[in-house]
């Protein structure tokens, strides 16, 4: 059997529920016919041979939903030969098949097909009285769905009370893929000609991982229909998905979710409207529709965030191995290949006014994701980030063996000197700067995609800024060198005038063009490339004094500049001055 999703089995856990008290609702229905003796086989419970009957071949409870008895004992725990009133019927160990993908073939509004017989005493005993309950032991249920799997419901155990003016009010519990779950209804199926085929449904579902609650209609009029308040609450999303069989690894975040609004489910897709969803402490109102009708489930949802922290979810994705958590805190370990979207297919539409990763605030934020057949493809329409704007399109394929990704952006009127803290851990430069990527790699984690990223890049500062190297402490620099370190270059702050730095990336290696600007008379170069997966530079730095400033620098203007070279981390680089011989800096 192909693996299956998270989203589409909780679909078949709602329907295994509701199977529950349906069984609850039909039931009278198994009752109500004859059906031939079969021979006693001994109970717990003892009962005449007139008060018991062994299932033995397939019953058709109902075509709408499509609902079979394959086998168990319905037997009573009094005596109708001796007259004694019965107040409880039992069904001991029934095997039922739920067919959740439509009616049966050449099948139409509710069949019953039963019995030719039934001990006729117990069932006058049943014609007459009624009975006061009905107990449901030990049943197994087989869930299939459109595209042949099947789930199956073990250990249902419920008590069924069918007297109170046509209403079905059952209680149980049953254990799904190792979990136990309660549940309680209430089902009134309709008498009025003009509503009989949409019954007033109340059911409530708890269990370790999960509980939930439904208060609206049941519609059996041509296939399951459902239309009412929903609530949903998890203490662990995560928990969850690995329940349903999705390999999510055991980090921080997708923890403690809810979600409630108005639900409808017709037709394998349930969307809810007026829907208020809190997920790790994110609240977020809007609508969303989950249809599992198709080869993978699809997500369909608008949410908009009252302010979404996106710390949980980077946390969640640290790699595995073997499904185990690498349990590290270095982000270059994290995983990104997204296995999640291997399993669903999604058309999301985010917004929130505040958006913030690990306390650092990144304002506004908007964004469409559409993720089909494990690629996603992300519209960043906004997002406010180091002072600026940003605009952007992420493409990821998982389902290469290495993932691949694509990023094409723009970052418009940042500020420089957070955005060089945060990528080199120092301002290397700061002022009001505007960035084009257009780049694309593989790998798992970032470390890796930054090793085999290639591309091309773009920086301009149209009102200069502030460089921090001491342009002035050039011609100090040693021949020979000196210790590791930025030493007099790091001591000082060098305005610049307008900048335009264009590089291309390859190997995740930036090879900048030669970049030639002012600081007052005082002219300034500089060429080479940074490593950016290594962390290392490889740069020649020149200064001239008394260059023009009337027109834009070339290289002959700079020629016999002063020049060093800084190569190493650039932490803490090895710098020394240009040796005789050396090709002059930003020719």
């Amino acid at each position: 059997m192909r693996r299956k999703t998270i989203l589409s089995r909780f679909a078949t856990l709602a329907l295994a529920t509701l199977a529950c008290l349906l069984v609850a609702a039909l039931a009278p229905l198994l009752l109500s016919k004859r059906a031939t003796d079969e021979p006693f086989t001994g109970y717990a419970v003892m009962a005449s041979p007139r008060d018991m009957h062994v299932v033995s071949s397939t019953i058709r409870l109902s075509s709408a939903p499509d609902l079979t008895l394959s086998r168990g004992t319905l037997y009573a725990d009094g005596n109708a030969s001796a007259g004694t009133p019965i107040s409880r019927f039992v069904l001991d160990a029934p095997l039922l098949h739920l067919n959740a993908s439509g009616l049966p073939e050449g099948a139409s509004g509710m069949e019953n097909v039963l019995f030719d017989g039934v001990a006729p005493l117990l069932v006058d005993q049943l014609t007459a009285m009624g009975f006061d309950s009905l107990t449901v032991r030990q049943g197994t249920l087989h869930i299939s769905g459109a595209d042949g799997t099947l789930e199956t419901i073990t250990d249902i155990q419920a008590e069924i009370t069918g007297r109170r003016k046509g209403q079905v009010i059952a209680k149980g519990s049953f254990t799904y893929r190792g979990q136990r779950l309660a549940f309680e209804g209430t089902l009134a199926p309709g008498t009025d000609p003009a509503t009989h085929q949409r019954w007033p449904l109340k059911l409530a579902l708890k269990g370790e991982l999960l509980e939930g609650s439904f208060d609206g209609q049941l519609n059996v009029a041509s296939d399951l229909q459902l239309a009412g308040q929903v609530e949903l609450t998890s203490p662990s999303l995560r928990r969850v998905a690995r329940w349903f069989g999705v390999p999510v690894s055991a980090t921080d975040g997708l923890n403690a979710i809810s979600l409630k609004g108005q639900a409808s489910w017709a037709r394998r897709a349930l969307a809810v409207e007026d829907a208020r969803i809190v997920v790790d402490g994110n609240e977020a109102a809007g609508a969303l529709v989950l249809n599992v009708a198709g080869e993978r489930p699809l997500l369909d949802a608008t949410l908009a965030f009252h302010a979404l922290d996106l710390t949980p979810y980077a946390n969640a994705a640290r790699s595995q191995s073997f499904l185990f958590d690498r349990q590290t805190a270095t982000w270059s370990l994290f995983d990104m290949s997204l296995p999640i979207a291997r399993h669903i297919d999604a058309d999301l539409r985010i917004s929130a006014p505040k958006v913030t990763i690990h306390g650092y605030g990144l304002g506004r934020g908007a964004a469409t994701v559409a993720v089909r057949s494990g690629k996603l493809v992300a519209d960043i329409a906004e997002l406010d980030l180091f002072g600026g704007r940003m605009s952007a399109q992420v493409i990821t394929d998982a389902n290469e063996i290495v993932p691949r990704y694509a990023l094409r952006g723009r970052l418009e009127n940042f500020e420089a000197g957070p955005a060089a803290a945060a990528l080199f851990g120092s301002a290397v430069v700061a002022g009001r700067s505007s960035l084009t990527l257009d780049v694309e790699g593989t790998g798992q984690t970032p470390t890796e995609l930054l090793r085999r990223l290639s591309g091309k890049a773009a920086m301009t500062m149209p009102e200069g800024g502030r460089v921090s190297v001491d342009a002035k402490a050039l011609r100090a620099v040693p021949k020979a060198g000196q210790g590791a370190g930025w030493g007099a270059l790091a001591k000082g702050q060098t305005s610049v005038e307008p900048i335009e730095l264009k590089a291309i990336i390859r190997a995740g290696v930036l090879w900048t063009e030669p970049v030639r600007v002012r600081s007052g008379a005082l002219g300034i170069g500089a060429s080479g490339h940074v490593d950016l997966a290594g962390r290392t530079l490889d740069l020649t730095l020149a200064a001239k004094p008394s260059v023009p400033t009337d027109r834009a620098l070339t290289a002959a203007d700079l020629a016999g500049a002063e020049a060093v070279t800084v190569r190493g981390s650039w932490q803490e680089p090895f710098v020394r001055g240009r040796d005789e011989g050396e090709a002059d800096a930003a020719q």
